[in-house]
């Protein structure tokens, strides 16, 4: 047998020694989840693929024409998408996935070797980053509206309950019983290897190379280019307030989360 030969036959071997133990990144929006994805794929660099959120927005496009994802329907078939995606690479045996791809249960029941991980943030200063990153930006999840008129509208709604939306487990998402997407959200966040906090990501960089077997570093990309002070000049203390109730939801999966990550520790 020749060298060429050997090293393919025994690729996933030799992969394994150099890397580490696979992983998903599941990258819930505005949670410093670039400076992850981007540490992570340089450390898995020989087996590591990204759902991208551009990339597959426009591949549905290409399909089905220009999408409005303020529409459950068009938010569905782009999530669909990704999922499927998702269940792909991890048939590939692609040792770093990574993207803004939900949890999906029927994909961690198919695929136990894979290690889950993600990172979480306050629901209230999440949501309101959210919108400031994509306010009147020319992308996917561009946002036309004023801050007041956004938290009124679907799209303002839906994305108030981002924890739920990613962690539920469901290939489509529906809002109609939030009650039963925490549930769901909470039970499956008991299956991840990590759960970071952007308030304290040396602790969540500790925490992967313990899981993982890996040394990484976060720095920080994506930093908000708004001031305080005109994010306080348009989020008043009346709408904040309408944003923490509207975040509720997202809150409790939140302070569970928090429990989960003490428990993890104490083991």
């Amino acid at each position: 047998m020749g060298l060429v030969q050997n090293i393919y036959n025994n690729r996933n071997r030799y992969k394994q020694a150099l890397m580490g133990r696979r992983v998903v990144f599941h990258h819930v929006p505005k949670c410093a989840g670039t400076s992850v994805s981007r540490a992570l794929r340089l450390r898995y660099f020989l087996s590591e693929e990204s759902i991208a959120a551009p990339g597959t927005a426009a591949v549905i496009a290409s399909q089905y024409g220009e999408q409005n994802f303020s529409k459950l329907e068009d938010f569905n078939r782009i999530r669909r998408f990704r999922v499927e995606l998702l269940h792909y690479l991890m048939w590939k045996d692609v040792f770093f996935i990574g993207g803004h791809v939900p949890f999906n249960h029927t994909a961690y029941q198919q695929f136990r070797g894979y290690n889950l991980i993600t990172v979480l943030r306050d629901p209230v200063e999440r949501y309101i980053s959210e919108y400031f990153y994509n306010y009147q930006r020319n992308h996917q999840s561009k946002i036309d509206m004023d801050f007041a008129d956004y938290i009124e509208s679907p799209l303002g709604q839906r994305n108030a309950m981002k924890f739920c939306e990613y962690f539920c487990g469901t290939t489509e998402l529906t809002i109609d019983n939030p009650g039963n997407l925490v549930k769901q959200a909470k039970d499956h966040l008991e299956k991840f290897s990590v759960i970071g906090f952007t308030e304290n990501m040396p602790q969540f960089e500790s925490d992967v190379r313990s899981a993982l077997g890996v040394r990484v570093s976060f720095g920080v990309q994506n930093k908000r280019t708004t001031s305080d002070k005109a994010v306080s000049d348009i989020v008043t203390p009346e709408l904040k307030q309408r944003v923490t109730e509207m975040c509720r939801f997202d809150q409790e999966i939140y302070e569970f989360a928090k429990t989960i990550r003490t428990r993890l520790k104490s083991k």
